[in-house]
């Protein structure tokens, strides 16, 4: 009986040791980067509690995984952690944006969709983008119709026009152009390489 209590105590006295902190993470807006900094974290000996995009909660022992080793490893794999309200805000309002580009069907307007997903004033929301990232929210929209347009090509389920008004264009010669502009070749070019030349949406 004694035995078992010390066996107890001493259980408890581990749970003790562990602390959870919560980390602030650039650059996570895909599922992709979700994956790794799971598989990473978990192998540093971090127990995960929460992960989400631009989010990570994290169960650990000081004494076995240290908050700045845990804060190497993000960096090591290329992400980094947020500090300051204005990077955290731009940082969701661009994981929005992906949203608006990926997953609807781009009917409602782009500044209407991040005012409401985000719950604040465009004009707002737009300046803070500009200062944090260098590029205003409709610029980064369009490159990312860019890369989705790629995607789409590469997929082959739709021809060209579809993918034009999938995204948005009434008219599949405006996408062509837009395409041409950023990339040096038109949409057409693209499909006949045959190869991937997308750009990862980190890094845009």
């Amino acid at each position: 009986m004694a035995t078992f209590w010390y066996h107890q105590l001493t259980e408890s006295m581990k749970d003790q040791n562990r602390i959870t902190e919560e980390f602030k993470v650039k650059g996570m807006i895909c599922s992709h980067c979700l994956k790794v900094l799971n598989d990473e974290l978990r192998q540093a000996g971090a127990e995960i509690m929460e992960i989400e995009l631009g989010r990570v909660v994290i169960n650990h022992d000081p004494q076995k995984i240290s908050r700045s080793h845990i804060e190497r490893v993000i960096r090591e794999n290329e992400f980094s952690l947020i500090w300051d309200k204005e990077t955290l805000l731009a940082e969701q309002t661009k994981r929005w944006v992906i949203n608006y580009i990926w997953n609807t069907n781009l009917e409602q307007k782009l500044s209407r969709f991040i005012a409401e997903k985000m719950e604040a004033n465009y004009e707002s929301l737009s300046r803070n983008f500009s200062k944090v990232f260098g590029k205003t929210i409709e610029r980064y929209g369009l490159l990312l119709k860019i890369e989705r347009a790629k995607e789409l090509v590469e997929y082959g389920e739709l021809n060209l026009s579809e993918i034009a008004y999938s995204l948005g264009y009434q008219n599949p010669p405006a996408l062509s152009r837009q395409f041409k502009k950023e990339t040096g070749m038109s949409l057409r070019e693209y499909q006949k390489l045959g190869i991937t030349r997308r750009i990862p949406l980190d890094k845009i």
